[in-house]
Protein backbone atom coordinates (compact mmCIF):
# COMPACT_ATOMS: atom_id res chain seq x y z
CA UNK A 1 0.00 0.00 0.00
CA UNK A 2 1.15 3.56 -0.82
CA UNK A 3 2.41 5.94 1.62
CA UNK A 4 2.63 2.91 4.48
CA UNK A 5 5.45 1.40 5.96
CA UNK A 6 5.09 -2.25 7.20
CA UNK A 7 6.71 -2.82 10.53
CA UNK A 8 7.11 -6.41 9.76
CA UNK A 9 3.65 -7.79 10.54
CA UNK A 10 3.67 -6.66 14.03
CA UNK A 11 0.11 -5.24 13.93
CA UNK A 12 1.40 -1.38 14.21
CA UNK A 13 2.00 0.58 11.47
CA UNK A 14 3.17 4.03 10.68
CA UNK A 15 1.09 7.59 9.87
CA UNK A 16 0.14 7.60 6.63
CA UNK A 17 1.95 10.29 4.53
CA UNK A 18 -1.86 11.66 3.27
CA UNK A 19 -3.54 11.73 6.86
CA UNK A 20 -4.54 14.83 8.49
CA UNK A 21 -5.15 15.83 12.11
CA UNK A 22 -8.25 16.38 13.96
CA UNK A 23 -7.56 20.11 14.24
CA UNK A 24 -6.39 20.20 10.69
CA UNK A 25 -10.09 18.34 9.22
CA UNK A 26 -11.92 20.86 11.99
CA UNK A 27 -10.29 24.09 10.35
CA UNK A 28 -10.57 22.97 7.10
CA UNK A 29 -14.40 22.40 7.61
CA UNK A 30 -14.99 25.56 9.11
CA UNK A 31 -13.17 27.26 6.20
CA UNK A 32 -15.36 25.44 3.76
CA UNK A 33 -18.45 26.17 5.54
CA UNK A 34 -16.98 30.00 6.11
CA UNK A 35 -16.91 30.18 2.20
CA UNK A 36 -20.05 28.88 1.59
CA UNK A 37 -22.31 30.73 3.60
CA UNK A 38 -24.03 32.19 0.82
CA UNK A 39 -24.96 28.86 0.11
CA UNK A 40 -26.96 28.50 3.19
CA UNK A 41 -30.53 29.97 3.93
CA UNK A 42 -30.73 32.97 6.21
CA UNK A 43 -33.88 31.20 8.56
CA UNK A 44 -34.73 28.35 9.42
CA UNK A 45 -38.37 26.86 10.61
CA UNK A 46 -38.59 24.84 13.36
CA UNK A 47 -39.75 23.15 16.86
CA UNK A 48 -37.91 24.33 19.64
CA UNK A 49 -36.66 21.93 21.99
CA UNK A 50 -34.04 21.39 25.22
CA UNK A 51 -33.61 24.82 25.94
CA UNK A 52 -30.61 25.42 29.06
CA UNK A 53 -30.08 28.88 29.95
CA UNK A 54 -26.70 30.10 30.80
CA UNK A 55 -25.79 33.41 31.70
CA UNK A 56 -24.18 34.08 28.08
CA UNK A 57 -26.53 32.61 26.46
CA UNK A 58 -29.15 29.74 25.72
CA UNK A 59 -28.56 26.58 23.73
CA UNK A 60 -31.80 25.04 22.15
CA UNK A 61 -32.24 22.27 19.57
CA UNK A 62 -34.53 23.10 16.37
CA UNK A 63 -36.64 20.24 15.53
CA UNK A 64 -38.32 19.37 12.34
CA UNK A 65 -42.10 17.69 13.22
CA UNK A 66 -42.62 16.03 10.61
CA UNK A 67 -38.64 13.68 10.76
CA UNK A 68 -37.63 14.44 13.97
CA UNK A 69 -34.43 15.68 12.53
CA UNK A 70 -32.93 18.42 14.94
CA UNK A 71 -29.96 21.40 14.87
CA UNK A 72 -28.43 22.90 17.76
CA UNK A 73 -28.75 26.31 18.79
CA UNK A 74 -27.06 29.42 20.43
CA UNK A 75 -28.31 32.47 21.17
CA UNK A 76 -26.21 34.90 22.80
CA UNK A 77 -27.35 36.81 26.06
CA UNK A 78 -27.52 40.45 24.56
CA UNK A 79 -29.43 38.68 21.54
CA UNK A 80 -31.43 36.79 23.95
CA UNK A 81 -32.47 39.83 25.57
CA UNK A 82 -32.91 42.26 22.79
CA UNK A 83 -35.63 39.56 21.44
CA UNK A 84 -39.36 40.59 21.37
CA UNK A 85 -40.29 37.06 22.36
CA UNK A 86 -38.90 34.62 24.63
CA UNK A 87 -37.87 31.05 23.32
CA UNK A 88 -39.59 28.75 24.57
CA UNK A 89 -39.97 24.77 24.22
CA UNK A 90 -42.35 23.50 21.86
CA UNK A 91 -43.06 26.46 20.34
CA UNK A 92 -42.70 26.64 16.32
CA UNK A 93 -40.52 29.29 15.57
CA UNK A 94 -38.48 30.69 12.97
CA UNK A 95 -34.85 31.53 13.49
CA UNK A 96 -32.48 33.38 11.78
CA UNK A 97 -29.09 32.32 11.70
CA UNK A 98 -25.57 31.61 10.35
CA UNK A 99 -24.28 28.16 10.32
CA UNK A 100 -21.10 28.18 12.79
CA UNK A 101 -18.97 25.62 13.55
CA UNK A 102 -16.85 25.12 16.81
CA UNK A 103 -13.64 23.50 15.60
CA UNK A 104 -12.42 22.75 19.17
CA UNK A 105 -15.26 20.19 19.02
CA UNK A 106 -16.25 19.57 15.80
CA UNK A 107 -19.88 20.53 16.11
CA UNK A 108 -22.41 22.36 13.95
CA UNK A 109 -24.16 24.82 15.18
CA UNK A 110 -26.81 27.64 14.67
CA UNK A 111 -25.64 31.20 15.55
CA UNK A 112 -28.88 33.00 16.14
CA UNK A 113 -29.22 36.64 15.51
CA UNK A 114 -33.57 36.42 15.20
CA UNK A 115 -36.12 34.56 16.43
CA UNK A 116 -39.92 34.76 16.74
CA UNK A 117 -42.73 32.28 16.81
CA UNK A 118 -45.12 30.86 14.52
CA UNK A 119 -47.81 29.72 16.70
CA UNK A 120 -47.66 26.52 18.84
CA UNK A 121 -47.10 23.17 16.95
CA UNK A 122 -49.54 20.61 16.80
CA UNK A 123 -47.49 18.74 19.48
CA UNK A 124 -47.93 21.15 21.38
CA UNK A 125 -51.80 22.05 20.71
CA UNK A 126 -52.54 18.77 21.63
CA UNK A 127 -50.70 18.70 24.85
CA UNK A 128 -52.71 21.66 26.12
CA UNK A 129 -55.71 20.17 24.81
CA UNK A 130 -54.80 16.86 26.88
CA UNK A 131 -54.16 19.35 29.98
CA UNK A 132 -57.15 21.24 29.92
CA UNK A 133 -59.29 18.05 29.92
CA UNK A 134 -57.28 16.53 32.82
CA UNK A 135 -57.93 19.68 34.53
CA UNK A 136 -61.53 19.36 33.73
CA UNK A 137 -61.66 16.12 35.12
CA UNK A 138 -59.72 17.17 38.48
CA UNK A 139 -56.59 14.54 37.60
CA UNK A 140 -54.56 17.50 38.19
CA UNK A 141 -56.26 19.28 41.12
CA UNK A 142 -53.75 19.31 44.14
CA UNK A 143 -56.53 18.93 46.63
CA UNK A 144 -56.23 15.23 45.70
CA UNK A 145 -52.60 15.30 46.19
CA UNK A 146 -51.28 12.48 49.20
CA UNK A 147 -48.40 13.86 51.32
CA UNK A 148 -44.93 11.93 51.28
CA UNK A 149 -43.96 9.47 53.97
CA UNK A 150 -41.11 11.00 55.88
CA UNK A 151 -39.73 8.00 57.09
CA UNK A 152 -40.57 5.35 54.57
CA UNK A 153 -39.74 1.64 55.16
CA UNK A 154 -39.83 0.83 51.71
CA UNK A 155 -39.44 3.12 48.19
CA UNK A 156 -40.72 1.83 44.97
CA UNK A 157 -39.08 2.07 42.23
CA UNK A 158 -39.81 2.64 38.45
CA UNK A 159 -37.18 3.77 35.35
CA UNK A 160 -34.93 1.83 33.35
CA UNK A 161 -33.10 -0.91 34.82
CA UNK A 162 -29.70 0.12 33.23
CA UNK A 163 -30.20 3.99 33.45
CA UNK A 164 -28.09 6.49 35.22
CA UNK A 165 -32.01 7.16 37.21
CA UNK A 166 -31.99 3.99 39.18
CA UNK A 167 -28.37 4.34 39.98
CA UNK A 168 -29.13 7.81 41.36
CA UNK A 169 -32.47 7.62 43.28
CA UNK A 170 -31.02 4.52 44.73
CA UNK A 171 -27.86 6.51 45.67
CA UNK A 172 -29.54 9.55 47.41
CA UNK A 173 -32.07 7.16 49.41
CA UNK A 174 -29.05 5.21 50.59
CA UNK A 175 -26.94 8.05 51.31
CA UNK A 176 -29.80 9.36 53.60
CA UNK A 177 -31.56 6.66 54.99
CA UNK A 178 -29.35 3.10 55.17
CA UNK A 179 -32.76 1.73 56.35
CA UNK A 180 -35.22 2.36 53.68
CA UNK A 181 -35.17 -0.49 51.07
CA UNK A 182 -35.62 0.13 47.29
CA UNK A 183 -38.08 -2.15 45.06
CA UNK A 184 -37.07 -1.79 41.56
CA UNK A 185 -39.77 -2.56 39.17
CA UNK A 186 -37.66 -1.72 35.69
CA UNK A 187 -39.30 -0.52 32.84
CA UNK A 188 -38.71 0.91 29.67
CA UNK A 189 -38.73 5.02 29.38
CA UNK A 190 -38.82 5.84 26.08
CA UNK A 191 -40.18 4.38 22.84
CA UNK A 192 -43.79 3.00 21.77
CA UNK A 193 -43.92 0.79 24.62
CA UNK A 194 -43.03 3.04 27.31
CA UNK A 195 -46.16 3.61 28.15
CA UNK A 196 -47.92 0.20 28.88
CA UNK A 197 -44.54 -0.69 30.34
CA UNK A 198 -44.16 2.22 33.00
CA UNK A 199 -48.44 1.57 33.58
CA UNK A 200 -47.44 -2.21 34.44
CA UNK A 201 -44.78 -1.70 36.97
CA UNK A 202 -46.24 1.35 38.67
CA UNK A 203 -49.34 -0.38 39.37
CA UNK A 204 -47.51 -3.47 40.18
CA UNK A 205 -45.37 -1.37 43.09
CA UNK A 206 -48.99 0.66 43.97
CA UNK A 207 -50.29 -2.81 45.08
CA UNK A 208 -47.41 -4.29 46.82
CA UNK A 209 -48.18 -4.25 51.07
CA UNK A 210 -44.48 -2.96 51.97
CA UNK A 211 -44.23 0.21 49.75
CA UNK A 212 -45.17 3.33 51.11
CA UNK A 213 -43.66 5.65 48.13
CA UNK A 214 -43.47 5.09 44.85
CA UNK A 215 -40.67 7.17 42.14
CA UNK A 216 -41.37 7.11 39.17
CA UNK A 217 -38.26 8.57 37.30
CA UNK A 218 -36.04 8.86 34.03
CA UNK A 219 -33.02 11.01 33.20
CA UNK A 220 -32.63 13.89 31.21
CA UNK A 221 -33.15 13.20 26.82
CA UNK A 222 -34.73 15.04 23.80
CA UNK A 223 -38.33 16.21 24.06
CA UNK A 224 -39.15 13.41 21.54
CA UNK A 225 -37.50 10.78 24.54
CA UNK A 226 -39.29 12.43 27.23
CA UNK A 227 -42.73 12.64 25.44
CA UNK A 228 -44.44 9.74 26.90
CA UNK A 229 -44.31 10.90 30.19
CA UNK A 230 -47.17 13.51 28.68
CA UNK A 231 -49.39 10.33 27.50
CA UNK A 232 -53.34 9.91 29.27
CA UNK A 233 -52.94 6.34 30.26
CA UNK A 234 -50.05 7.05 32.13
CA UNK A 235 -50.95 10.09 33.47
CA UNK A 236 -54.35 9.01 34.95
CA UNK A 237 -52.65 5.66 36.14
CA UNK A 238 -50.29 7.98 38.31
CA UNK A 239 -53.39 9.92 39.28
CA UNK A 240 -55.15 6.70 40.54
CA UNK A 241 -52.20 5.12 42.24
CA UNK A 242 -53.49 4.84 46.15
CA UNK A 243 -49.73 4.91 46.74
CA UNK A 244 -48.02 8.60 47.41
CA UNK A 245 -46.13 9.10 43.75
CA UNK A 246 -43.20 10.89 43.36
CA UNK A 247 -42.46 11.83 39.75
CA UNK A 248 -38.77 12.89 38.73
CA UNK A 249 -38.81 13.49 34.72
CA UNK A 250 -35.75 15.01 33.10
CA UNK A 251 -33.85 17.83 33.79
CA UNK A 252 -35.29 21.02 35.85
CA UNK A 253 -36.91 22.82 32.57
CA UNK A 254 -38.30 19.61 31.40
CA UNK A 255 -42.28 19.48 32.40
CA UNK A 256 -44.50 16.35 31.78
CA UNK A 257 -48.01 15.81 32.57
CA UNK A 258 -46.78 12.75 34.74
CA UNK A 259 -45.32 15.14 37.04
CA UNK A 260 -48.08 17.51 37.14
CA UNK A 261 -50.41 14.40 38.21
CA UNK A 262 -47.77 13.28 40.62
CA UNK A 263 -48.42 13.51 44.32
CA UNK A 264 -45.02 15.30 44.63
CA UNK A 265 -42.12 16.59 42.13
CA UNK A 266 -38.87 16.56 41.88
CA UNK A 267 -36.02 17.98 39.40
CA UNK A 268 -33.92 15.20 39.17
CA UNK A 269 -33.43 11.44 40.64
CA UNK A 270 -31.05 12.29 43.13
CA UNK A 271 -34.01 15.05 44.41
CA UNK A 272 -36.08 12.37 44.08
CA UNK A 273 -34.26 10.07 46.24
CA UNK A 274 -34.23 13.17 48.52
CA UNK A 275 -37.96 14.12 48.50
CA UNK A 276 -39.01 10.55 49.51
CA UNK A 277 -36.23 10.31 52.24
CA UNK A 278 -35.50 12.52 55.63
CA UNK A 279 -31.80 11.92 56.74
CA UNK A 280 -31.02 9.71 59.63
CA UNK A 281 -29.11 12.36 61.01
CA UNK A 282 -31.65 14.92 60.73
CA UNK A 283 -33.97 12.47 62.04
CA UNK A 284 -31.60 11.21 65.37
CA UNK A 285 -31.21 15.17 65.33
CA UNK A 286 -34.97 15.45 65.82
CA UNK A 287 -35.37 12.21 67.78
CA UNK A 288 -32.66 14.14 70.60
CA UNK A 289 -34.38 17.47 70.34
CA UNK A 290 -37.53 15.62 70.89
CA UNK A 291 -35.94 13.30 73.90
CA UNK A 292 -34.15 16.82 75.32
CA UNK A 293 -37.86 18.40 75.46
CA UNK A 294 -39.09 14.93 77.12
CA UNK A 295 -36.27 15.11 79.26
CA UNK A 296 -36.81 19.21 79.85
CA UNK A 297 -40.84 18.48 80.44
CA UNK A 298 -40.32 15.32 82.66
CA UNK A 299 -37.76 17.24 84.63
CA UNK A 300 -40.15 20.07 84.79
CA UNK A 301 -43.06 18.07 86.39
CA UNK A 302 -41.34 16.31 88.55
CA UNK A 303 -40.11 19.07 89.87
CA UNK A 304 -43.38 20.60 89.82
CA UNK A 305 -44.97 18.03 90.97
CA UNK A 306 -42.33 17.56 93.75
CA UNK A 307 -42.34 21.15 94.85
CA UNK A 308 -46.28 20.47 95.17
CA UNK A 309 -45.51 17.06 96.84
CA UNK A 310 -43.46 18.82 99.47
CA UNK A 311 -45.57 21.72 99.91
CA UNK A 312 -48.82 19.35 100.42
CA UNK A 313 -46.06 17.09 103.00
CA UNK A 314 -45.04 20.15 104.89
CA UNK A 315 -48.85 21.61 105.32
CA UNK A 316 -49.81 17.82 106.20
CA UNK A 317 -46.97 17.59 109.03
CA UNK A 318 -47.53 20.71 110.32
CA UNK A 319 -51.25 20.28 110.35
CA UNK A 320 -50.41 16.83 111.70
CA UNK A 321 -47.78 18.72 114.38
CA UNK A 322 -50.66 21.27 114.94
CA UNK A 323 -52.97 19.00 115.84
CA UNK A 324 -50.33 16.89 117.91
CA UNK A 325 -49.90 19.90 119.86
CA UNK A 326 -53.16 20.67 120.53
CA UNK A 327 -54.09 17.22 121.23
CA UNK A 328 -51.32 17.57 123.94
CA UNK A 329 -52.52 20.42 125.33
CA UNK A 330 -55.95 18.73 125.97
CA UNK A 331 -54.47 15.26 127.25
CA UNK A 332 -52.52 17.75 129.85
CA UNK A 333 -55.50 19.60 130.44
CA UNK A 334 -57.71 16.31 130.82
CA UNK A 335 -54.68 14.75 133.21
CA UNK A 336 -54.72 18.23 135.03
CA UNK A 337 -58.59 17.95 135.16
CA UNK A 338 -58.20 14.56 136.07
CA UNK A 339 -55.94 15.44 138.47
CA UNK A 340 -58.22 17.68 140.42
CA UNK A 341 -60.93 16.08 139.99
CA UNK A 342 -59.13 13.32 141.89
CA UNK A 343 -57.68 15.54 144.80
CA UNK A 344 -61.40 17.12 144.90
CA UNK A 345 -63.21 13.72 144.93
CA UNK A 346 -60.70 12.65 147.24
CA UNK A 347 -61.16 15.70 149.40
CA UNK A 348 -65.10 15.46 149.08
CA UNK A 349 -65.03 11.72 149.42
CA UNK A 350 -62.37 11.95 152.85
CA UNK A 351 -64.32 14.96 154.16
CA UNK A 352 -68.01 13.05 153.70
CA UNK A 353 -66.71 9.66 155.06
CA UNK A 354 -65.36 11.58 157.41
CA UNK A 355 -68.25 13.39 158.74
CA UNK A 356 -70.68 10.31 157.67
CA UNK A 357 -68.03 8.46 160.30
CA UNK A 358 -68.63 11.25 163.00
CA UNK A 359 -72.60 10.51 162.51
CA UNK A 360 -72.26 7.16 162.48
CA UNK A 361 -70.35 7.04 165.62
CA UNK A 362 -72.34 10.03 167.47
CA UNK A 363 -75.29 7.56 166.10
CA UNK A 364 -73.54 4.90 167.38
CA UNK A 365 -72.41 6.09 170.92
CA UNK A 366 -76.79 7.65 170.79
CA UNK A 367 -77.33 3.87 170.33
CA UNK A 368 -75.36 2.84 173.33
CA UNK A 369 -76.16 5.76 175.88
CA UNK A 370 -80.17 4.66 175.12
CA UNK A 371 -79.30 1.05 175.06
CA UNK A 372 -77.08 1.27 178.29
CA UNK A 373 -80.37 3.83 179.99
CA UNK A 374 -82.94 1.26 178.63
CA UNK A 375 -80.82 -1.52 180.56
CA UNK A 376 -80.40 1.19 183.69
CA UNK A 377 -83.78 1.54 183.25
CA UNK A 378 -85.02 -2.08 183.01
CA UNK A 379 -82.73 -2.60 186.13
CA UNK A 380 -84.59 0.04 188.39
CA UNK A 381 -87.51 -1.56 187.17
CA UNK A 382 -86.66 -5.22 187.76
CA UNK A 383 -85.72 -4.16 191.05
CA UNK A 384 -89.08 -1.83 191.67
CA UNK A 385 -90.87 -4.90 190.65
CA UNK A 386 -88.69 -7.56 192.68
CA UNK A 387 -89.95 -4.97 196.18
CA UNK A 388 -93.16 -5.21 195.22
CA UNK A 389 -93.02 -8.79 194.68
CA UNK A 390 -91.60 -9.00 197.80
CA UNK A 391 -94.39 -6.68 199.05
CA UNK A 392 -97.30 -8.62 197.36
CA UNK A 393 -95.95 -11.52 198.07
CA UNK A 394 -95.61 -10.37 201.48
CA UNK A 395 -98.97 -9.29 201.78
CA UNK A 396 -100.30 -11.93 199.26
CA UNK A 397 -98.60 -14.82 199.60
CA UNK A 398 -100.92 -17.06 199.87
CA UNK A 399 -104.03 -15.81 198.28
CA UNK A 400 -102.02 -14.60 194.83
CA UNK A 401 -98.93 -16.06 194.51
CA UNK A 402 -100.80 -17.89 191.58
CA UNK A 403 -101.78 -14.19 190.36
CA UNK A 404 -98.68 -12.31 190.98
CA UNK A 405 -96.56 -15.09 188.76
CA UNK A 406 -98.90 -14.69 185.87
CA UNK A 407 -98.31 -10.88 186.20
CA UNK A 408 -94.55 -10.73 186.29
CA UNK A 409 -94.64 -13.09 183.78
CA UNK A 410 -96.87 -10.36 181.75
CA UNK A 411 -95.07 -7.99 183.03
CA UNK A 412 -91.56 -9.16 182.04
CA UNK A 413 -93.02 -9.87 178.65
CA UNK A 414 -94.53 -6.68 177.79
CA UNK A 415 -91.11 -5.15 179.15
CA UNK A 416 -89.12 -7.06 177.21
CA UNK A 417 -91.60 -5.93 173.90
CA UNK A 418 -91.44 -2.79 175.16
CA UNK A 419 -87.78 -2.52 175.42
CA UNK A 420 -87.45 -4.83 172.07
CA UNK A 421 -89.89 -2.04 170.39
CA UNK A 422 -87.10 0.69 171.95
CA UNK A 423 -84.55 -0.77 170.37
CA UNK A 424 -86.26 -1.25 166.82
CA UNK A 425 -87.58 2.48 166.59
CA UNK A 426 -84.10 3.57 166.90
CA UNK A 427 -82.28 1.49 165.12
CA UNK A 428 -85.09 1.89 162.36
CA UNK A 429 -84.90 5.74 163.26
CA UNK A 430 -80.78 5.84 162.85
CA UNK A 431 -80.81 3.32 159.80
CA UNK A 432 -83.55 5.46 157.65
CA UNK A 433 -81.06 8.70 158.19
CA UNK A 434 -77.81 6.59 157.43
CA UNK A 435 -79.22 5.44 154.07
CA UNK A 436 -79.99 9.02 153.50
CA UNK A 437 -76.61 9.95 154.10
CA UNK A 438 -75.65 6.91 151.82
CA UNK A 439 -78.18 7.80 149.17
CA UNK A 440 -76.62 11.42 149.15
CA UNK A 441 -72.96 10.50 148.72
CA UNK A 442 -73.99 8.11 146.13
CA UNK A 443 -75.57 10.33 144.25
CA UNK A 444 -72.23 12.74 144.08
CA UNK A 445 -69.72 10.13 143.82
CA UNK A 446 -72.00 9.27 140.43
CA UNK A 447 -72.03 13.36 139.55
CA UNK A 448 -68.42 13.24 139.92
CA UNK A 449 -67.76 10.48 137.92
CA UNK A 450 -70.24 11.53 135.29
CA UNK A 451 -68.31 14.89 134.92
CA UNK A 452 -65.18 13.12 134.96
CA UNK A 453 -66.09 10.79 131.84
CA UNK A 454 -67.29 13.98 130.27
CA UNK A 455 -64.37 15.83 130.80
CA UNK A 456 -61.93 12.86 129.69
CA UNK A 457 -64.37 12.52 126.30
CA UNK A 458 -63.48 16.25 125.46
Amino acid sequence: MDGVNDTGGSGYQSRPDAAWTVAELNQRIETVLGGASDRFPDYVVGEVTEIDHYEFGSFFELRDPENDCVVSCLVWSRTRSALDHDIEPGAKAVVGATVDFYAERGSCQLLVSECWPLGESERQQELDALRAELRRDGVLDDDGKQSVPPHPGCVGLVTSPSGSAREDTWAAVDERSPRTDVLLDGASVQGADAVGSLIESLQSLDSHPEVETVVLTRGGGADADLWCFNAEPLVRAVADCATPVVAAIGHEDDETLVEDAADARAMTPTEAGIVVTTPTSDTMAQLAGVERRIDSSYRTLVAERLEQTERRVVTAYDSVTQQARQRETVRQQVHSLERRVTVAYRSLTETRLDTLKTRLDDAIHGVELAAESAVAEQRATKQRLSDLEDRIDTAYRALTTRQLQQSATRIETAHREHQTEARIAATTAETRRLRLIIAVLVTLILLGVAGLVAVTVL
